[in-house]
């Protein structure tokens, strides 16, 4: 079963796929929107068996209930459009309540599975996916609701049921094959008494077909004693036949001459639709040689449609554009379609790569601002990617999710260069966070506060990865900063959060050289990326950074090293900063 769900929370969707999961023994297929204008996109192409929406997915543009209605309404009058209402399910907010008059107007377009109150949860949802909820059993919704305009009074049909079910009629384009499959499923949502007000806002041809062919039209004509018009004894005759093939002059059994317009039935218009298969954390196959108890080596084979969107983030001058700079050039030199996407306040990936040419400067200035409306106009070097602008653009003019999607399209592996204050919505999108920290231990505070508000937000705290970057061997260990940057202490002390658990977090270490430091301010002086020429510590380190990335054939450690260790010992020495006393 495929399944779209409208839900600005990830790790609430996963809970109930494997709630779902589970209980059902059934596998769901399923993607997230996390806006309204991707979840009306998405619906409309994707094919899916069920869409689960929060009300709440965004926030309206307004403070007035009643205007968030009306346009929460049109939205959802809009989506069903394009889906069937009643495979819809919505999680209402905790305003509403059954018998709701905004429910009741839901019930109207077909939307039968409305979730309030206590209902708001993951039992009652996969409940909703496996089996939807019918016209007769949504009615207990609305038994408060004592208005006159009753939604399922059973003698009234509202106009806007009757356009859709005529329209399902039109929309055959006179293919009467499918005339009695489509009344007898419209029987079965409605009464006796509504039906012969249904009948007779039929069109003629469909009325005299079903009146010749369909039992159910019959019993309800019957029963009904509806008065339906007679077809004329006598068909008229051709007589004459015009230049123009789609008009003939006729006569009937009084020799009355009339002029008829026989419009051609246009064809079925055939649409073929691609449906992307999103990968979602690929695994690659992992192979791995033994020879007396010793790991020798591990290789990768990589899918061929393997996607990584990771972002890497970090306080001011601790590295962040380093290190994605010499992760991006060792894929692009391994053939890896890599793309480089700055969204930094500074933007120094565009003075980096545009500085020596005014023609690179007009590519790149405008690369973001394309990928953001669907282009992918980036600048090239190779098989790595740039995706930045001048500095200063506003990064809130982006479509994230549209961005995002547009270049993970045309590339392998996404490397986002972010600071605390790139939108969360990138963060969101991305699979994993690597967290970059020196060995500056005051610069720990800023990490924790921004994870905090990605904890906060919903973004969860299983992407995270750290990197110390500029490691060098003392009395602070690296033990210690993941200690550090795993709880967020308040200025105060006097309040703690933790963020993850420091035992299991998975980190790296790049080493300080001053060789490695020379190399690097040479290369951004003379333009060129030539990481190749670190010492082989560096490089190797690199490399495991790397293999979590995109799995790159080669020699590769195996050793869990770099998760660190429950100490039966309490560790020595440390900073009293990121302590509890």
């Amino acid at each position: 079963m495929k399944v779209l769900f409208g839900l600005s929370n990830e790790d609430t969707v996963k809970g109930i796929v494997k709630f779902y999961e589970d209980k059902y023994k059934e596998k769901l297929e399923y993607k997230i929107a996390y806006y309204f204008k991707n979840f009306s996109s998405e619906i409309a192409t994707g094919e899916y068996d069920r869409a689960v929406l929060s009300e709440e997915l965004e926030k309206m543009p307004t403070k007035s209930y009643a205007e968030a209605d009306k346009l929460l309404f049109e939205y959802i009058d809009g989506i069903t459009n394009n889906f069937e209402a009643r495979n819809l399910i919505l999680i209402a907010s905790e305003r509403r309540k059954l018998g709701d008059n905004f429910l009741a107007r839901l019930f109207v377009l077909g939307v039968y599975t409305t979730l309030t109150g206590s209902d708001r949860t993951k039992g009652k949802v996969c409940a909703a996916i496996n089996s939807p909820t019918t016209k007769k059993e949504a009615r207990r919704y609305y038994d408060n609701n004592t208005s006159a305009n009753d939604v399922y009074n059973t003698s009234e049909v509202s106009e806007l049921e009757l356009r859709r079910i005529i329209t399902y009629f039109k929309n055959l384009n006179g293919d009467t094959s499918k005339y009695c499959e489509i009344f007898d499923r419209v029987v079965s949502q409605y009464t006796t008494e509504q039906m012969a007000i249904i009948i007779k806002c039929l069109p003629k041809d469909v009325t005299a077909f079903l009146q010749e062919n369909s039992e159910s039209y019959k019993n309800i004509v019957n029963l009904s004693n509806i008065q339906i018009p007679q077809a004329p004894v006598e068909q008229p005759k051709i007589v004459t036949n015009e230049t123009n093939n789609n008009k003939f002059e006729i006569k009937n059994g009084n020799e009355i001459a009339e002029k008829i317009v026989v419009k051609e039935v246009p064809k079925e218009k055939v649409v073929e639709k691609v449906v992307e298969k999103e990968v979602v954390k690929e695994v690659p196959k992992v192979i791995t040689q033994v020879v007396e108890k010793e790991v020798v080596k591990q290789f990768y084979d990589v899918p061929k449609d393997y996607r990584k969107t990771v972002c890497f983030v970090g306080a001011p001058k601790v590295g962040t554009t380093f290190c994605i700079n010499a992760i991006g050039t060792y894929l692009a030199k391994q053939k890896v379609k890599t793309a480089i996407v700055d969204l930094t306040r500074k933007r120094d990936m565009y003075t980096i790569y545009t500085y020596d040419n005014t023609g690179k400067r007009n590519i790149a200035g405008d690369s973001l601002k394309y990928a953001s409306s669907g282009k992918n106009e980036p600048l090239i070097y190779d098989k790595l990617s740039i995706y930045t602008a001048v500095p200063g653009e506003d990064r809130k003019s982006y479509n994230p999710s549209v961005l995002v999607d547009t270049i993970v399209k045309n590339n392998n592996v996404v490397l986002i260069d972010a600071d605390f204050s790139t939108p969360l919505d990138y963060f969101r999108l991305a699979q994993d966070i690597y967290i970059v920290q020196d060995m500056n231990i005051l610069n720990i505070s800023q990490v924790t506060m921004f994870l905090r508000e990605l904890k906060q937000r919903g973004i969860g705290m299983d992407k995270i990865k750290i990197v110390i970057n500029k490691y060098v061997d003392c009395s602070l260990t690296s033990k210690d900063i993941v200690d550090g940057i795993a709880t967020y202490t308040s200025y105060d002390l006097k309040m703690f959060d933790e963020l993850f658990n420091p035992k299991r977090i998975q980190y790296f270490i790049l080493p300080f050289d001053v060789e490695n430091y020379k190399k690097y301010i040479e290369m951004v002086y003379k333009y060129s990326n030539k990481f190749s020429s670190f010492t082989k510590e560096f490089q190797n380190n690199l490399n495991q950074i790397i293999n979590t990335i995109y799995p790159t054939k080669g020699d590769v450690s195996v050793e869990e090293k770099h998760y660190t260790q429950e100490e039966t010992k309490k560790s020595k020495g440390g900073f009293s900063l990121f302590r509890r006393k």
